[in-house]
């Protein structure tokens, strides 16, 4: 009952708990409305007892003073009190046998017993303080038997219950009504609601311009003045965070450059000068200097293979080909890289023609993020195939997207728990050019992202 009431929309909650309110006032009303019959009919019978006994005395008053009453089969002509219908008056004779009543032709009374027996039953149900009387009738000496005097609220009843019907159908057709009016004054009331909740599903797929229009109500009103402002508070932290962190990006990148210029420029030619020295060395030692061969081929091997090391940090830092050749060759050169370091995973490459272009910022982001991609397959994925998908595509209103997919076969993970700083940069790196970040990942099914980022072409 719990789940299903938390399931319940609140246009829904409210118009059952008026519904609940409008069947309690009809239940009491109800309730009210039997009592008040049942005192009624209470009444009615007591009123026409007293008349029926008044009659029955007049009657036996006037069979007293008849000359002839030897000849009468039914000296109390008892089909005379047919309108009396409260009451059932029976003539017995001395014998005991039925000789009149007040009801023996009255069609009627079985033609309007058509009361449902739970009403009747619940009717009946009355404190009749005159429950019925007998009467011995002897009149000059002479013994004609017994008057039984019953009372009968069967008519009473069904006309209750007649007008109950016709009162019932009043308030079910008020209980309708009531009903679908509050469903709509509620449904108009809270129409509302649905813009407050497009606009939080708008801030939440991260469109920051949303804003909700000015209501009537002052309530709603100030909500969405609070909520536009909240928003644009947002916007303008989020928006002040980005360029902060473009900003720490390019000096990133900058400093990377920098770092790896240095690494090719400084370090690159003194090891390139000791390398030629040590084979020198090395020549030397066969003929002249046998002692120095070992030393020399150490200082050969050493430095051929910090030159090796340097050039692996180089592409980490900053990639030479991808100023000098573009990003489609600097992709191709990582990616080769990288098969050659996880032969056990089938990478299968897809770039398009035309991804190079002078932007070099869309070119660097583009490349970190095919990078640090394929550094979490290879770290956590446990994955047995990879592919990478780069191209270009329209971005409306004139502009170009570079589109990278990455996507992989491997165990997975939540993805709405992320740790770390990897996927988090990527994201930032994107998002803060203006771009979109889309992270799709199944438990033991893989993980896909897809990362659109806006391309700012120069002159």
């Amino acid at each position: 009952m719990k789940i299903l009431l938390e399931t319940l929309s609140l246009k829904l909650r409210l118009n059952l708990l008026i519904t609940a309110l409008l069947a309690l006032m009809m239940l009491i009303g109800a309730m009210q409305l039997i009592s008040n019959a049942r005192e009624n009919v209470r009444a009615e019978i007591e009123s026409t007892a007293v008349l029926v006994t008044h009659l029955l005395d007049a009657e036996i008053a006037y069979l007293a003073a008849t000359a002839n009453v030897d000849v009468q089969e039914h000296p109390f002509r008892l089909q005379d009190f047919r309108h009396i219908r409260h009451f059932r008056i029976e003539y017995f004779d001395t014998h005991g046998r039925l000789q009149d009543s007040n009801s023996l032709k009255d069609a009627s009374r079985a033609e309007r017993m058509d009361t449902p027996p739970w009403f009747a039953r619940l009717m009946e149900r009355v404190d009749i303080e005159w429950a019925g009387a007998r009467r011995h009738v002897v009149v000059n000496g002479r013994d004609f038997g017994e008057l039984v005097i019953t009372p009968d609220p069967s008519y009473e009843i069904a006309e209750v219950w007649d007008d109950t019907i016709g009162l019932l159908s009043l308030v079910v057709l008020f209980f309708l009504t009531v009903n679908i009016m509050v469903y709509w004054a509620v449904g108009r009331a809270l129409r509302p609601v649905g813009s407050i909740w497009s606009a939080l599903n708008e801030l939440e797929r991260g469109n920051l311009d949303a804003r909700l229009p000015s209501f009537r109500l002052p309530e709603l009103a100030r909500i969405s003045e609070k909520f536009n402002r909240m928003a644009n508070t947002l916007q303008q932290s989020i928006s002040r965070n980005h360029k902060l962190s473009q900003q720490l990006i390019r000096l990133q990148e900058e400093e990377r450059k920098s770092l790896a210029r240095d690494l090719h420029d400084e370090l690159g030619q003194s090891l390139t000068a000791i390398r030629v020295d040590g084979t020198t060395l090395l020549e030397m030692s066969k003929t002249d200097f046998p002692a120095a061969r070992e030393s020399a081929q150490a200082i050969v091997d050493v430095t051929h293979r910090v030159m090796h090391q340097i050039r692996a940090m180089l592409q980490r830092l900053r990639p030479e080909v991808l100023d000098g050749l573009g990003l489609r060759a600097a992709l191709n050169e990582m990616l080769s890289g990288w098969r050659h370091r996880n032969s056990s995973v089938t990478c299968i490459i897809k770039l398009s023609e035309g991804i190079d272009s002078q932007d070099e910022t869309a070119n660097i982001t583009a490349y970190r993020v095919v990078q640090e991609s394929l550094t979490n397959v290879a770290r956590h994925a446990a994955a047995r195939r990879v592919e990478v998908c780069v191209r270009r595509v329209n971005g409306g209103a004139g502009g170009s997207m570079l589109e990278i997919m990455v996507s992989d076969d491997g165990k997975g993970f939540d993805s709405e728990n992320i740790a770390g700083f990897g996927l988090g940069g990527m994201r930032e790196r994107v998002e803060g050019m203006g771009g979109t970040f889309e992270l799709t990942s199944v438990s033991a099914m893989g993980t896909r992202i897809l990362v659109s980022i806006p391309i700012k072409e120069t002159s």
